[in-house]
């Protein structure tokens, strides 16, 4: 990573934190599960080699918090990562009958241990997660693989609209314009059902419900909703309402000769293009079914753009999430993401309501990105921290007014007056200057080049 940039060139935060966490990452976790028993001191060996690359993604001085870095590079903790990891093999386990480690993990722990086993951790986290856990293994859906039958798929998946090449990139009102468009040339309502189905989880962890509008040519509009579960991420509601629009359209006497499903859950039809968990494996049935008698396409859209069939689904899907919800089965597709949501919502907590993918600053240069980064810190390379760390014989500022601060810098220095009124002729907050938007930053970072200060 060292190779890839310093801290005034080469590559961005960004790609760095890639690297980080696709080559490095997975070396320092490769099978957590089974030696995170080891001391403290040797797991604190690792986490400094986390620190070095989050000071490296950052660049970062070394006095910088580490939990500071951690926010902005939005990267948790190794043991949090460790304890997730542990609680996922577990549930795995639970699933996976002829596995040697399935009743060693559900029978009790042994007392009198020096250190504990991984088993008694995974008692302990199964404890302090069991509002998301299921705690019998008769309530889970079972691993055990299934004899491999061909099936042929009769229906198709549109996966891409022309023209949408990513939500973040374009306004709400060019999605739904280049949607629609796409829908009435494909698609005419004339000879087209289209069912609008959508799924939606309190927190994407509980109360799901599944709705589904739909609209067939000459007939009134048919709402379909469906509680999916006490516990339900909001992927299960998706598959659900997909489920429940096939086979409504297929018990049908007069089934509809073409029909369209318009979704904006990209990975549920993903996951209908290759061998997938049972619920998939169900509507993949269904679909088949509903294939026998109509020409089926599965056609995504995208999300809270305006497209009224999409928001009438999507109303349904939350009106059946507050209604009474059946107890069911969690897969560990579904469990698996319920243990990493309850880990990402510990970290959004932590972060005290920061959001690190609208911070302007990862759309920065590399020196850019480290001069703000430092002077939001405060451990940067003015006299006030130099002092701080021994590295400074005083923290006075050249001008002699005050301590040479991150704030006196940018706002009363003297030495920079006619300076700061050309780059801020209407002037700025010290907020604006470090937190405002990406011009806003470039602004700063030209200030502070121009006045040869190194942050």
């Amino acid at each position: 990573m060292r190779k890839l940039s310093g801290t005034t060139w080469g590559a961005n935060s960004q790609i760095l934190k890639t690297v980080y966490t696709g080559a490095v990452r997975p070396v320092l976790e490769y099978a957590s599960s089974s030696w995170n028993t080891a001391a403290r001191t040797n797991k604190a060996r690792l986490d400094r080699v986390q620190n070095l690359g989050l000071r490296t993604v950052l660049g970062a001085m070394k006095t910088t918090p580490i939990s500071e870095m951690q926010k902005v590079a939005n990267i948790e903790p190794l043991e949090d990562r460790r304890q997730a990891k542990l609680l996922i093999q577990g549930e795995k386990h639970k699933r996976l009958e002829s596995h040697p480690l399935h009743n060693k993990f559900q029978a009790l722990t042994k007392n009198r241990l020096k250190r504990q086993s991984p088993n008694h951790q995974l008692k302990a986290q199964q404890r302090e997660n069991a509002d998301i856990l299921q705690p019998s293994p008769d309530q889970c859906e079972r691993l055990n693989p299934k004899p491999w039958s061909p099936q042929s798929q009769r229906f198709h998946v549109r996966m891409s609209i022309p023209g949408i090449s990513g939500k973040q990139q374009q306004s709400d009102a060019a999605l739904r314009s280049l949607a629609l468009e796409e829908i009435h040339r494909r698609y005419p309502a004339s000879k087209w059902t289209h069912a609008y189905t959508d799924g939606s989880a309190e927190c994407a962890t509980k109360n799901g419900g599944s709705g589904v509008f739909i609209q067939m040519p000459g007939r009134p509009p048919e709402t379909l909703t469906t509680p999916c579960g006490v516990l339900c991420s909001n992927f299960k509601a998706e598959v659900v309402a997909l489920h429940t629009a096939a086979d409504f359209l297929t018990s049908l006497e007069e089934t509809p000769p073409k029909v369209v499903f318009l979704s904006d859950c990209l990975s549920a039809l993903q996951v209908l293009t290759a061998p997938a968990e049972h619920l998939v494996e169900e509507l993949k049935k269904s679909l088949n079914d509903l294939s026998q008698k109509a020409s089926v396409v599965l056609q995504w859209i995208p999300a809270h753009c305006g497209i009224a069939g999409n928001e009438k689904a999507d109303g349904l899907a939350k009106d059946a999430g507050r209604r009474e919800q059946p107890e069911t089965s969690l897969s560990f597709r579904e469990t698996k993401t319920l243990i990493k949501h309850r880990w990402k919502t510990a970290l959004k907590e932590r972060n005290g309501g920061y959001k690190p993918d609208q911070d302007p600053i990862h759309r920065l240069s590399r020196a850019e990105q480290t001069a703000i980064f430092r002077l939001r810190t405060g451990h940067c390379g003015f006299k006030a921290h130099l002092k701080r760390i021994g590295v400074a014989e005083s923290a006075l500022c050249d001008c002699g007014a005050a301590d040479q601060t991150v704030e006196h810098v940018l706002n009363t220095c003297t030495n920079f007056t006619l300076l700061r009124n050309q780059i801020w002729p209407e002037g700025a907050t010290l907020e604006t200057k470090l937190w405002g938007t990406s011009e806003d930053l470039k602004a700063t970072f030209q200030f502070t080049t121009a006045a040869e200060l190194r942050p």
